[in-house]
Parts: C-alpha cells; structure tokens; sequence
C-alpha cells in the first residue's frame, strides 16, 4: 500500500514539475512533504528521548543503597506513577506543538486558531472544574508523597490499601476486599498508618484488687519474650514499651503499651500480643477490668397501693 501511494506520489510530482502552468507549485509539492516528515520525525524522536531521559532520572533516584528496603520500594511505586504522568505532560505538549508547526507549513493562521482554542479551553476549564481540582490535587499527593501504592490509609470516613493511585482518583480496596474509588478533589485529611512505621497502642484496664507493679512486671516480661523471639524480632524496631497505668475509673486500671513495628506488621504483631497477654494474665491470675452493675431492689410490701385518697362530703 505504501509503495503504490509512493509511486503515485513521485508521479503527480513529476508532472507538476514539467507542465508549466504548474511548476510554481512543483517547490511546495516536493519540500512540503519533506517537511512534515522531518517536523513529525523530530517530534517522535523527541518524544522518545525525554521518555528515555525520565525513566533514566527516576530510576537513579529510586535506587538509593542508603535507604531501607521498605522505603525503597514505596519510592518505586511512587515513581512509576509520577513518570505515567510526566511522560503524558511530554507527549501531549510536543503533539500539540507539532500540530501548530503543521498548520504554519500550510500557511494556516497559527494565531487565530491558538486564540480560538483558549477560548474553548477556558470555556471547557469552567465547565470541568472537578476534573481540574482532581489534576492538582494529585499532583501535590504525588509531589508531597502524602501517600502511596502499598500504603494503609485513612481518608475520611474510608479506609484501606491504596492499590491505585493516578492524577484523578485513589482507589482504596478495604478490608472486606470492596474496591472504593475518590476523587483526589476530594482528598483533604489522610491518615497513614503505615508511612516508615507502624505502631500498637495496646491498652487493657485490669481490675484494682491486682497488684499493679506486679502487672506491670508481666506485661514487660510478655513484651521482652516478644522481642526477643527470632520470628517476631524481624518485625518489630525496637523493643516494646510499656508505659504504665493511664487512667483510673470505676471499671480499673488501665494500663499501656507501645510496640513499634515495621509497616503493615502492627495487625500481626497486635494480635501476637494479644494472645500472650491472655495467656500470661491466667497464668499469673491477673483479672481483666469489667463494669460493675448496682442493682436497688425496692420493696412494695411497705407501699400502700390500695390507698385511696379522702374524699370530703358535702
């Protein structure tokens, strides 16, 4: 197909070139098409090398044997999602200044059309504020790294792992494995719990007839086995610490402790905790706090209920 348009073309050219009512033509028939070549040539190349030039950048920036591993991986996916969307600033700037050096070949009033096509754009731009407000906004999630692919978050009354994460939308898949969708527009308080580290805040009140050093001694034993445990050393950062008794009301004691975690491990390690401390409590016949009821019993015996109020005669 390309040969018969090609030997279709070099012959309209021949002809233009030797009828003399056409050769004033003959310069715009053969440098024309040369030119659109070489404009869409450079645009394609030029395309390819800032593709290049940006995978290049990121990828010297994302490995860095200075950082953990964890980190470098968040900066992974964090980069593939910044270079998606520089590498589509790029392409579309350059087609758009290809286009405009098209229309100048031609003899087309660039200026005019550049004018025509602001107007429409601003009247577009009004009509998608939404959309617009949901491209900056990603792009400051993205340039402030409040959050990204892999992490835990919380926005608003919605929580979840982000699993995906563009210019426009966040989409959260949570724990009962529901795919939620947000407008970055929408995105204004975010909550991430697992941004470099994690952390248990374990607390348990225990009754008052426990002796609360003796409490206390269990829960820091519980917390050193914890850490000191080769399966669970791997997971935690430093060791537990237990913080001591918070608060005293009528249900008991309520007693502390931090534990700091790799991220995504706070929910494993948690429940680990848990059990022990269970374990240890019975073993050590530690009483969990529990609400204490009182119960008045009134007695109706001494109530008159067959009472009946005097009535005066006239």
């Amino acid at each position: 197909m390309t040969n018969y348009i090609l030997m279709w073309y070099v012959g309209i050219a021949r002809i233009i070139s030797t009828v003399p009512l056409l050769m004033r033509w003959s310069v715009c028939v053969w440098a024309t098409p040369l030119a659109l070549l070489a404009i869409w040539f450079g645009i394609s190349l030029l395309i390819r090398i800032s593709r290049s030039l940006i995978d290049r950048f990121l990828f010297s920036w994302k490995i860095n044997g200075l950082l953990p591993i964890g980190e470098t991986q968040r900066i992974a996916l964090r980069t593939k999602t910044i270079s998606e969307a520089l590498k589509g600033l790029i392409t579309f700037v350059l087609i758009l200044t290809g286009i405009v050096w098209t229309l100048g070949l031609f003899n087309i009033p660039t200026s005019s059309i550049l004018a025509g096509g602001a107007v429409i754009g601003l009247a577009i731009s009004f009509g998608s504020q939404s959309l617009i407000k949901d491209l900056v906004n990603g792009c400051l999630i993205l340039i402030e790294d409040q959050f990204a692919v892999g992490d835990v978050v919380k926005i608003g009354d919605k929580s979840g792992l982000v699993e995906r994460l563009n210019l426009r939308v966040t989409q959260l898949r949570n724990s009962e494995g529901q795919l939620i969708t947000i407008p970055n527009s929408n995105i204004t308080n975010v909550c991430n719990l697992t941004r470099l580290w994690s952390r248990v805040d374990f607390s348990i009140i225990v009754v008052y007839e426990n002796d609360p050093v003796k409490v206390l001694k269990v829960l820091k034993q519980v917390s050193e086995d914890l850490y000191n445990e080769l399966g669970w050393r791997d997971r935690l950062i430093e060791s537990p610490d237990v913080l001591g008794i918070d608060e005293l009301d009528h249900t008991g004691m309520l007693v502390r402790v931090w534990i700091k975690t790799l991220p995504l491990e706070q929910w494993s390690v948690g429940r680990e905790f848990r059990l022990r401390v269970r374990q240890a409590f019975e073993a050590n016949q530690i009483q969990i706090g529990k609400p204490q009821w009182i119960t008045y019993n009134a007695s109706l015996e001494n109530l008159n209920l067959n009472a009946t109020p005097a009535v005066s005669s006239p």
